[in-house]
């Protein structure tokens, strides 16, 4: 058995901790929000994208603004098509059914067009989250949202984007029961890619839990560790430094007050201070 160090075991636990971060932030699935990017950027290329998927929402805030009128155009890598889900969505609507605020999803980029997203309503609006998955025919998507002049404490909507295209699926790719392809680095994401509930990955949603608090315990722990063997180091330290101050006194290097005294050191008379 290989012994290691004190502090090659800080080392070590710092070189774990780095490497969750990086690894949480490259297999994480990009977020944006709407409200933030319809300004000055408002197209998101998923060719572009460290994943071929999109999570879009229309506000990190509790509640969206008023007056809001935004466009945003997601286009799929070439030669692919999007799958479109809605995770959330809760936007004012009137008791009729009349929208007061609406979101309206267009097939293709062209914000002239007429063509909606086939399967949605003109506007899309209420608390009620559609079931089934949508799919682009003209490859990219545009969204556009527009909210009145009255404030109310709805969130908007969350949608899940993933780029595929019709099998036969290439090897990084995963089929789904549709016969539709994936991108493989989505296979375990806990999310359905496919739009029809395909589980394509071994472990179940509530395994993938487990692992994601079990990460996060582990984490902590060695965040612990770290803190642990800062403050071991520094008491080490402060303890080094009271010692040597120590050693100093015993030796004779602390200056020495005498009161009414001449001492003779080295031939010579000292009074009042000795070192």
């Amino acid at each position: 058995m290989v012994a290691v160090s004190k502090k090659g075991l800080c080392t070590l636990d710092a070189l774990l901790v780095l490497f969750m971060i990086s690894f949480i932030s490259v297999n994480a699935i990009p977020e944006y929000y709407m409200e933030e990017r319809c300004i000055n950027n408002n197209i998101i290329n998923l060719a572009t994208e460290t994943h071929e998927a999109v999570r879009l929402r229309l506000t990190r805030n509790p509640a969206y603004t008023r007056n809001i009128n935004c466009v945003m155009v997601i286009q799929p890598p070439p030669g692919k098509k999007l799958i479109v889900r809605f995770n959330e969505l809760d936007i004012q609507q009137l008791q009729t059914g009349q929208c007061l605020d609406a979101l309206v999803a267009i097939d293709g980029q062209d914000q002239a067009s007429a063509r909606l997203l086939q399967g949605t309503p003109q506007q899309i609006c209420g608390q009620s989250r559609p079931a089934q998955a949508y799919v682009t025919q003209q490859g990219p998507l545009l969204l556009r949202f527009a909210s009145g002049q009255t404030n109310v404490a709805r969130k908007g909507f969350d949608l899940l984007i993933t780029a595929y295209k019709d099998g036969p699926c290439a090897s990084n790719e995963y089929t789904c029961n549709n016969q539709r392809c994936i991108n493989e680095n989505l296979r375990c994401s806990g999310l359905d890619h496919c739009g029809d509930g395909t589980r394509p990955c071994l472990l179940t949603a509530e395994a993938m839990a487990g692992i994601a608090v079990g990460g996060a315990l582990l984490l902590i722990i060695i965040i612990a560790v770290i803190v642990f063997c800062v403050c071991r180091h520094k008491r080490k330290t402060n303890f080094s430094e009271k010692a040597h101050a120590h050693d100093n006194r015993r030796n004779g290097y602390e200056p020495t007050v005498v009161q009414g005294e001449s001492i003779k050191i080295n031939g010579n008379n000292v009074r009042g201070v000795v070192y």
